[in-house]
């Protein structure tokens, strides 16, 4: 009964999906365009959303919540937003703990499904961990936000020129360099561990400075260490006159961003499936890259960054 539930439901996501997409918007064949069709009323609940501790997520967390508040009957608990890295939310998620939070095609794929094989194909890899997660859990994927913000490998550019480097395989050659970390960038296989697999790198022996994910320009821009992982849509790559070195392996997989809900909340209220499509596949990587600037840079608050954009395109 559980699988037949689930498959329902995934159907009906496909659907709907569909219907949105195509631009559809009319009634159904067998409704009348002026008789819509009765919903069943839903009894107001709380829905707790989650994110990661840093500002895009926390700023698309925010986005949904108040997209949730303002299109259904529901409130929602904002409390677990910065609650900590995937490793702790995608447990939570599963176990009933929150019921949605942003994620990341290529982090699902590879550290929650455990996927060694790197899918390059951004679609491909969305399908591939949407069905997996719906088969595996019972949590949908959304349809992706619009935008992904893939990982890259910095350098100061004085120090790129001077040791002649601008891919990361020629990083991999030169030994001894301090890689700039948190405490799980160096265990995930989409980060350090899978890079230095792919490019030769010896990770067990690099010299490492570990700081928390905020901090990883200032590490770098003050000399801490020689390279850093960030992300493709950093609001403070505007500020900054870093040299992204070119992944000529193409190691890393694609991140788009989509929200992750468990499956009984939008089977009892699927209003607020309907509360988040008209959001999904609108925001693009120049405009996340602003959003973010604003918090990271403008230190404006994520919350109100994002009720700002939403009201700025009609979406509450």
């Amino acid at each position: 009964m559980k699988a037949l539930k689930v498959s329902a439901l995934f159907l009906v996501l496909i659907i709907a999906a569909f219907l949105f997409v195509s631009g559809c918007g009319q009634p159904a064949a067998d409704v009348p365009a002026d008789e819509p069709a009765e919903e069943a009323a839903e009894e107001p609940t709380t829905i707790i959303l989650a994110a990661k501790g840093w500002s895009e997520n926390m700023t698309l967390g925010y986005m949904a919540a108040l997209l949730i508040e303002a299109n259904t009957v529901h409130s929602v608990d904002t409390s677990k937003i910065n609650m900590g890295p995937t490793e702790m939310l995608h447990p939570a998620l599963v176990e009933g703990q929150i019921d949605i939070y942003p994620e990341y095609t290529g982090t699902s794929w590879m550290v929650v499904l455990g996927n060694e094989e790197v899918i390059s194909d951004r679609r491909e890899i969305y399908e591939a961990s949407r069905d997996a997660y719906l088969e595996q859990f019972g949590i949908v994927m959304l349809e992706p936000i619009g935008f992904q913000n893939t990982f890259a490998m910095a350098m100061k550019a004085e120090r790129a020129a001077e040791l002649g480097v601008t891919t990361l395989s020629e990083l991999a050659a030169i030994p001894d360099l301090t890689f700039i970390g948190d405490n799980t960038t160096f265990t995930r296989p989409d980060l350090y561990l899978g890079l230095g697999e792919a490019y030769g790198i010896d990770m067990d022996n690099i010299n490492r400075v570990i700081v928390d994910t905020s901090f990883f320009y200032e590490a770098l821009d003050q000399g801490e260490g020689d390279v850093t992982t960030l992300f493709s849509t950093d609001g403070r790559l505007k500020e900054y006159g870093f040299v992204i070195l070119e992944d000529d392996k193409s190691f890393f997989p694609p991140y788009d961003a989509i929200y992750v809900v468990r499956g009984e909340i939008l089977e009892q209220y699927p209003s607020i499936l309907e509360a988040l499509t008209p959001l999904l596949g609108t925001i693009d990587e120049a405009m996340m890259t602003e959003l973010n600037f604003k918090v990271e840079v403008e230190m404006q608050d994520p919350e109100d960054v994002a009720r700002e954009y939403l009201e700025s395109v009609g979406l509450i």
